[in-house]
């Protein structure tokens, strides 16, 4: 597989961006933060795709990382590839509201199907990517830390073709698991757990007979119990005539004594509602009294006088009638008229006392009426408690009458009682006989209570118990398949071993030729064979000395991972092209090494695509009048 070119429609901070790439070299250099992780993201993301997590970890995942913040929809793009000289299209939209996967056949204009997508990267994954064609740097790791990071990497492949499998981890994996299923499981414990079972199997079984006892006891008393229970029946059918009798008698006091209540509370309600009548009557008789009034005749004489008598003031209209006629007189018997002062003095005189009395007596005359009115009124009052002491009276006559007749209905009532007191029935009493069954069904009917509550005990106990067999069974059982898991580990071990060992055998040899070739090419011949041995040490052969990758330089080391990456590709990938992605994998290397590396793969790899944040390998290429293709972001 070689990649053509990249089309980026939406990733990152790339928007509408194209990159061409060659067979050969390709050189793609940027300064930090100018997009050259993005790009390397983006091709793996168009390979194998970019999930978003859940959870916390969503907001700092790759698909967080790269969404675009504008249209967001959009977060996709395109990459050609060649593969066995055919051309095909990769269209991938990262969206999750969107998100689509395609590879389409250019060369016949036609979209591959699942199964024939899986043909096309058939021996590609995740996994095989990052550790065989995307090669970064080692960086700070120490000597040890490097020593390890080889032995395990070398391990994986000489173990079992992968990157995905660790021997080491599997076995301690495996180791973890049998310690684990012999904590959890508590094997050591099964002789007790044995003997515990035993014990309560023993328990259940006594707890049965115990209780078969039990219910025989209840059975045969709840026989008695039955036979009790006919013979009060019996004397039950032949009381019922007596309680029959006795019924009704009492429901007749009862009538009776309510009866009794009820008439002594009427007439403690009518001697009360009398006395009320009285005192009521009593007032009202003395507010006529008071006013002089004794009986009706009496306040009809009074209201007569009052309405009849005259509002008129004689006594002041004949003295102005009288001063009239004297002022007449004097005007008449005088002579002297013509002398003003002496003529008209007197009748003057006269005619104001008469004015005078004329005033007076319309003044008299007003206040008569406003009287005689007050007296109208207050008459009108006493002619009203006058009728409420009528009707005082007749009220008073008939409560007599009431009570009279309730007293009456009560001493008759209190006479039946008595009589009813002294009734008598001649059925025959049973009552006490009943009495004496009903008590001993009680003590039978308490024992077979406490029976059936020992019993039901006795069950509750026994499910216990039977939880607990089943627990110990289910102990006992996981303790035989933890065995059986156990032997089933130390058989994966021993098996794992036996593959492992196989594997070494057959893929070893020529995962060390291919190695020592990559080795040799990259050092210039400096260092010529690489080898794994059964112990997974790595030691490098050169000119004058057989080394250990021990006390290799870190530069020497990361060509010794570069070599074994490169030779797990060709194993891995066969005949097929692969490009070979490298992320400042030459930080580590001096120029010799890096000149050395850079011109043979220049010339003996299908597709390289080199990533860097420095220019020296540009340089250096340039130098070594390499052909390659330079991008610059």
């Amino acid at each position: 597989m070689i990649i053509k070119d990249i089309q980026i429609t939406n990733f990152g901070k790339f928007n509408h961006k194209s990159l061409p790439l060659e067979p050969g070299l390709n050189i793609i250099y940027g300064e930090n933060e100018a997009g050259k992780t993005t790009l390397h993201t983006f091709i793996r993301g168009m390979l194998f795709g970019i999930e978003k997590q859940r959870g916390k970890a969503s907001g700092k995942d790759l698909y967080s990382k790269y969404e675009p913040w504008d249209n967001p929809s959009n977060y996709q793009g395109m990459m050609r590839i060649e593969n066995d000289g055919v051309t095909y299209r990769i269209e991938r939209n990262f969206s999750r509201q969107y998100k689509s996967f395609k590879v389409i056949n250019e060369d016949m204009g036609v979209e591959l199907s699942p199964e024939e997508i899986d043909d096309l990267f058939m021996g590609l994954d995740e996994s095989c990517y990052y550790n065989t064609i995307s090669i970064s740097q080692l960086g700070s790791a120490t000597d040890k830390e490097l020593e390890v990071i080889l032995k395990n990497y070398a391990a994986n492949l000489g173990s079992t073709k992968s990157m995905e499998i660790n021997i080491k981890e599997a076995f301690a994996d495996l180791d973890a698991q049998k310690k684990k299923i012999m904590q959890d499981n508590k094997i050591g414990q099964e002789e007790i757990i044995q003997k515990s079972l035993n014990n309560a199997k023993e328990q259940l079984e006594l707890s049965e007979r115990e209780q078969q006892t039990i219910i025989a006891s209840v059975e045969q008393k709840k026989e008695t119990a039955a036979r009790f229970s006919e013979r009060k029946k019996e004397l039950s059918t032949l009381d019922k005539k007596r309680l029959e009798e006795l019924e009704k008698h009492n429901s007749r006091k009862d009538k009776l004594y309510q009866d009794v209540m009820s008439y002594t509370s009427d007439v403690e309600k009518n001697t009360a509602t009398l006395d009320k009548i009285k005192e009521h009557k009593a007032e009202l008789e003395r507010q006529m009294l008071e006013k002089g009034i004794d009986n009706s005749e009496t306040m009809e004489n009074l209201y007569d006088k009052v309405i009849n008598r005259s509002n008129m003031p004689v006594a002041f209209i004949i003295m102005a009638l009288a001063f009239i006629g004297a002022a007449i007189g004097f005007a008449m018997g005088s002579i002297q008229f013509l002398a003003f002062r002496e003529y008209w003095i007197k009748p003057a005189v006269c005619l104001c006392g008469a004015i005078v009395c004329l005033l007076l007596a319309v003044i008299r005359y007003y206040m008569n009426k406003k009287r005689k009115k007050k007296k109208l009124e207050a008459l009108k009052e006493l002619r009203l408690v006058l009728d409420r002491l009528e009707a005082a009276k007749h009220e008073e006559l008939y409560t007599k009458r009431q009570l009279d007749s309730k007293r009456e209905a009560l001493n008759n009532t209190q006479e039946q009682i008595l009589k009813e007191e002294e009734w008598e029935t001649d059925a025959e009493d049973y009552s006490e006989d009943i009495k004496e069954i009903e008590e001993k069904e009680r003590e039978i009917n308490d024992v077979i209570s406490k029976a059936r509550w020992a019993l039901e005990q006795k069950k509750e106990n026994d499910i216990q118990t039977e939880k607990r067999i089943e627990e110990l069974e289910e102990r006992l059982k996981n303790i035989q398949n933890a065995k059986m898991e156990i032997e089933a580990i130390e058989e994966a071990k021993r098996s794992i071993e036996d593959i492992a060992g196989e594997i070494r055998n057959s893929f070893g040899k020529k995962l060390n030729e291919r190695a020592s070739y990559y080795m040799s090419k990259i050092t210039n011949g400096k260092y010529n064979r690489l080898t794994i041995d059964e112990k997974l040490n790595i030691t490098i052969n050169s000119k004058k000395a057989l080394i250990s990758a021990l006390k290799l330089s870190k530069g020497t080391i990361e060509q010794v991972y570069m070599a074994l990456r490169l030779a797990a590709a060709d194993i891995i990938f066969d005949k097929d092209k692969k490009p070979i992605l490298l992320d400042d994998a030459f930080v580590m290397y001096d120029n010799k090494r890096m000149g050395n590396t850079l011109k043979f793969m220049a010339e003996n790899m299908e597709q390289v695509i080199l990533f860097s944040c420095h220019t020296r390998e540009k340089v250096m290429a340039d130098k070594l009048e390499l052909q390659h293709n330079f991008i610059k972001l």
